[in-house]
């Protein structure tokens, strides 16, 4: 089965807030957890690699996405399906009290909090763990999103409807998903 995730998110308003937890989420993470790398143990042809796989993985979603786009704009029940399952994952966050604003919120005042050199270690370590409490109620709130077995069924019927009628506006559609796949394997 195709991972089409990543083609068929299901609204703006959802991707957009995976988008703003992750960033304060991972300078966060790695400012405050992450262990000192040692230089001489990366590889030097490593980031090269890399960058060149993430540029084409961005160009396969740049197609993808307009393909998806005229895949929208031709099959405007598709666009309906979208928008009622948007509606659906905000009617269910608000009902759990997911707020990834007021998260992010939280977490860019713990980074700036934390920064400050005048904090003892057991103040820091107090941030850091007040932080950890706040991540740890966000992913039960997400989990609880996709334990939802009817709106999860909902998602994965939109994403099979928009994959079949994506492969119907334009054949590639499924070599670059396939190709996309690979790809985001070889990075993770």
């Amino acid at each position: 089965m195709h991972n089409i995730n990543t083609i068929t998110k299901p609204s703006p308003a959802m991707k957009s807030w995976f988008i703003k937890m992750s960033l304060p989420l991972v300078l966060l993470s790695m400012m405050l957890l992450a262990p000192q790398v040692n230089a001489s143990n990366v590889s030097a042809d490593s980031p090269t690699a890399k960058k060149e796989t993430v540029n084409r993985i961005n160009a396969i979603q740049r197609d993808l996405t307009s393909i998806r786009q005229q895949t929208l704009q031709k099959n405007p029940e598709l666009a309906e399906q979208a928008k009622q399952l948007e509606h659906d994952f905000k009617k269910k966050a608000d009902e759990i009290g997911y707020e990834p604003e007021e998260f992010i919120t939280k977490a860019q005042e713990i980074q700036e909090q934390v920064r400050d050199t005048s904090l003892s270690d057991e103040e820091r370590s107090e941030l850091i763990q007040e932080f950890a409490a706040a991540k740890q109620k966000m992913a039960e709130q997400r989990q609880a999103i996709l334990d939802d077995k009817e709106l999860m069924a909902k998602q994965d019927k939109l994403q099979e409807d928009m994959l079949v009628a994506m492969k119907a506006q334009d054949p590639k559609t499924e070599q670059l998903v396939e190709e996309l796949n690979t790809l985001v394997r070889t990075i993770q």
